[in-house]
């Protein structure tokens, strides 16, 4: 194989760099309409102003401010002409949500209904009004809910006319469970509500608004979608997306209810997500304007289709290119082109075996070190980012979040994926010869793509596209005049590096714990084609370009490192929980992550003892705390009958400190029970937990096997809200996760 002098390689090479570092630039949202945009149009800074009303302050469930956001919105639909109510009822985790124990809660719902002209049906705009106890909510999810007011706005005023049923649903209580969706499914006619909803989400304060989950089949709802301004998805994101339960949102209480459910949600800049300056100050607009154009051009899509048209059909393959354009094909293409690939591989070997360029064998060993690369490649990034927090203990503290700066930190993630590249080549050129080193690798990409496109088609365009092209280049490139091999070769591999720079970054965004996965097998597979280009392009010290990757890996890493930190405008998060046994008068600070330089004042590395270990399994973290008087929630017994061997009891608890949440504990077999008027099947085995419970107190009857019950009572407030004389609130640098409660703890007597 040949691919031009030493010069035009590396040439060759920076330009298809040079196309997947734009690519991944113009999937990164620019530009907003401000207020002074037409009144048909979605305008970012207009729906800004809904932000900043609804985000003034942490509004979680069963707060003030919660009640205050709920009274502002419904008004707010109401001037917009839409026919409002507020829906209450009794949620509970749906079965998707992966949690230990059951949650269940006391919701409001907000339902505003704009009749269509001839309905077929009904299309929800979905988001949810309630905030963590962290932070304001800003972004989650108050751009969800600015973007459809604002939407709806825009319709209104542009005087359009819908023929289906438009729904504006507001869900309440998602922060604490899918609570409020899972509600409102519950309360259809049948247990069920049809139609199609577009829900909206945010885990982080920035970066595209992608399409990550989706209802299968796809086929049909993919037709609107493709249509969108900002369609910014794939067909092995929503694949994935459907299993997906790390990150989950009211997807999982709306699609069991028979509805067919578009999730949109941005992640960049996830630092601050339940943070305490997810604020107004920290949305980003253009994000906001990418969310608001999308959801307009559903609601007008899906509004005069006949929805009836949307269920069935099968799923489709779909990929981005660059200016917003989503190509969406039926499988049988992604198979036929997988086929074309593998022939046109075959093809590829047969020549340079006639050729007497290389051997079957070396071009076999070469493929098989090049997949073993891949793996290595994903443990090289996953411990970089070990390292990263061994030498900033303080990033252990972000779980599920990246820093606050972490571009520098993206960047050394793809160096890592680089030199583990560069690595293989020099052994490659090594063990075997160049040209069963190019063709190997790109026979682990053919081979990748081959199975997975047998085990699932629909997400193996993100291989198959790409990889045909790369196949085609190299067939392509023997059969030209050897002044255009080089030419046609880079051409024909544009493909993988549009792929590999819509990708990567991307990916990047979502989250550095998810890099290992989702960013160095597209680095490897994709990205090492475009190296062919750099067969005579490599020094004869070869070492020296794995080197100088790693060199620059560190250097990259360490940039990284001295301009991100944690001050007050980046505040670090902790986590801190005050369990107090009102039976005993013991008290403990209890923490289920290491202590930081905060906590360490309360916890050490000390498991929780007794009834506190029993009540918080997971704390790794406790310590001594002081005691004072602190009202503990009550049980009064209402009823207690025991008739054919079974006990049923009816209790009324409350917390007498105006707790959010309320938990009952069971050490008894349980077989029946009824929260809030609800019953709940299957009974959970160790009990449940209540948000926002009224403040008369909430009614649950249970049945047992008669004999004597055991029942432990746990009531909660937000820690920096209970009122506790000993505690002092952190420094400004550092903030409260939403899960630092104060919790009072007690025996149910009497039964």
């Amino acid at each position: 194989m040949r691919s031009g002098s030493r010069l035009s390689g590396v040439l060759a090479f920076v330009f298809l760099l040079a196309v997947a570092a734009a690519v991944a630039w113009d999937a990164q949202p620019r530009g907003y309409r401000d207020q002074a945009a037409p009144v048909a149009a979605f305008s970012a800074e207009r729906a800004l102003r809904t932000v900043e009303e609804i985000a003034r302050q942490p509004h979680p469930v069963g707060s003030a401010e919660h009640a205050r956001v709920r009274d502002h919105l419904a008004g707010e639909l109401r001037r917009l002409g839409l026919e409002t109510e507020v829906q209450e009822g009794i949620g509970r985790w749906p079965e998707a949500l992966r949690r230990d124990g059951l949650g269940i809660g006391r919701v409001f719902n907000i339902v505003g209904r704009m009749p269509g002209t001839n309905s077929t049906g009904t299309v929800y705009l979905a988001a949810h009004y309630d905030s963590t106890h962290s932070g304001p909510g800003a972004n989650d999810d108050g751009v969800g809910v600015a973007s459809i007011l604002e939407t709806v706005r825009a319709l209104k005023e542009s005087g359009t006319t819908l023929r289906n049923d438009l729904v504006v649903l507001l869900t309440d209580g998602e922060e604490m469970g899918l609570l409020g969706a899972e509600a409102y499914v519950a309360s259809g006619p049948d247990g069920k509500r049809s139609g199609v909803v577009v829900n909206h989400e945010a885990r982080g304060a920035g970066g595209p608004v992608l399409l990550w989950r989706i209802t299968h089949p796809d086929g049909k709802l993919m037709e609107a979608v493709a249509r969108v301004p900002h369609p910014n998805t794939d067909s092995l994101s929503t694949s994935a997306g459907e299993a997906q339960t790390s990150s989950n949102t009211d997807f999982a209480s709306l699609e069991p209810g028979g509805m067919q459910v578009l999730d949109w949600a941005y992640a960049g800049n996830s630092a601050y997500y339940h943070n305490v300056l997810d604020d107004p100050a920290h949305v980003h607009l253009p994000t906001v304007q990418q969310m608001g154009d999308n959801a307009l051009s559903l609601a007008r899509d899906y509004g005069n289709t006949d929805l009836a048209t949307l269920s069935g059909g099968s799923d489709r393959a779909y990929f981005q290119l660059p200016f917003d354009v989503l190509i969406v094909v039926p499988v049988w293409v992604i198979i036929a082109l997988a086929v074309a690939m593998v022939a046109l591989f075959a093809w590829v070997v047969w020549r340079v075996r006639r050729n007497a360029e290389t051997k079957l064998r070396t071009v076999v060993l070469a493929g098989f070190t090049y997949l073993l690369a891949v793996p290595l490649a994903m443990g090289a990034v996953y411990g970089l980012w070990e390292v990263l927090q061994t030498v900033r203990p303080e990033y252990r503290s972000l779980r599920f979040v990246d820093p606050y700066r972490p571009e520098s930190f993206y960047v050394a993630i793809l160096l890592v994926c680089a030199t583990v590249l560069a690595l293989w080549w020099v052994l490659a050129r090594r063990l075997f010869d160049t040209t069963a080193a190019a063709v190997g690798l790109l026979g682990g990409l053919v081979l990748a793509a081959t199975v997975m496109t047998a085990v699932a088609p629909v997400t193996a365009q993100i291989l198959v596209v790409p990889g045909f092209f790369a196949v085609l280049a190299v067939a392509a490139s023997m059969l030209v005049p050897s002044r255009w091999q080089l030419p046609v070769l880079t051409v024909l591999l544009i493909p993988a590096a549009v792929f590999v720079g819509g990708t990567s970054w991307a990916a990047l965004q979502t989250g550095i714990t998810g890099a290992p996965f989702l960013v160095a097998p597209v680095v490897m597979l994709l990205g090492g084609v475009l190296t062919v280009t750099l067969i005579r392009a490599w020094p004869r010290r070869g070492w020296a370009v794995p080197a100088v990757a790693f060199a620059l890996t560190v250097a990259v890493a360490a940039l990284g490192l001295a301009i991100d930190g944690f001050d007050a405008d980046h505040p670090q998060p902790s986590q801190l929980i005050y369990a107090f046994d009102a039976d005993r008068g013991e008290a403990q600070w209890l923490s289920p992550v290491e202590a930081d330089r905060w906590t360490d004042g309360f916890v050490d590395d000390r498991a929780p003892t007794a009834q506190f270990a029993a009540l918080w399994p997971k704390a790794v973290a406790s310590g001594p705390a002081p005691t004072q008087p602190i009202s503990a929630p009550v049980a009064e017994i209402v009823s207690d009958t025991t008739d054919a061997g079974q006990r049923t009891v009816k209790l009324r608890i409350k917390s007498t400190r105006g707790g959010t949440r309320l938990d009952l504990k069971f050490d008894s077999d349980i077989r029946a029970l009824r929260v809030g008027g609800r019953e709940i099947t299957p009974v959970p085995s160790s009990g449940f937990q209540f948000f926002a419970p009224p403040v008369e107190g909430l009614e649950v009857e249970l049945t047992a096997p008669a004999g004597p019950i055991s029942l432990r009572l746990i009531d909660y407030t937000w820690l920096p809200d209970s009122g506790l004389g000993f505690y002092q609130p952190p420094p400004s640098d550092i903030y409260l996760r939403q899960n630092s409660m104060a919790a009072v703890f007690t025996t149910v007597r009497g039964l």
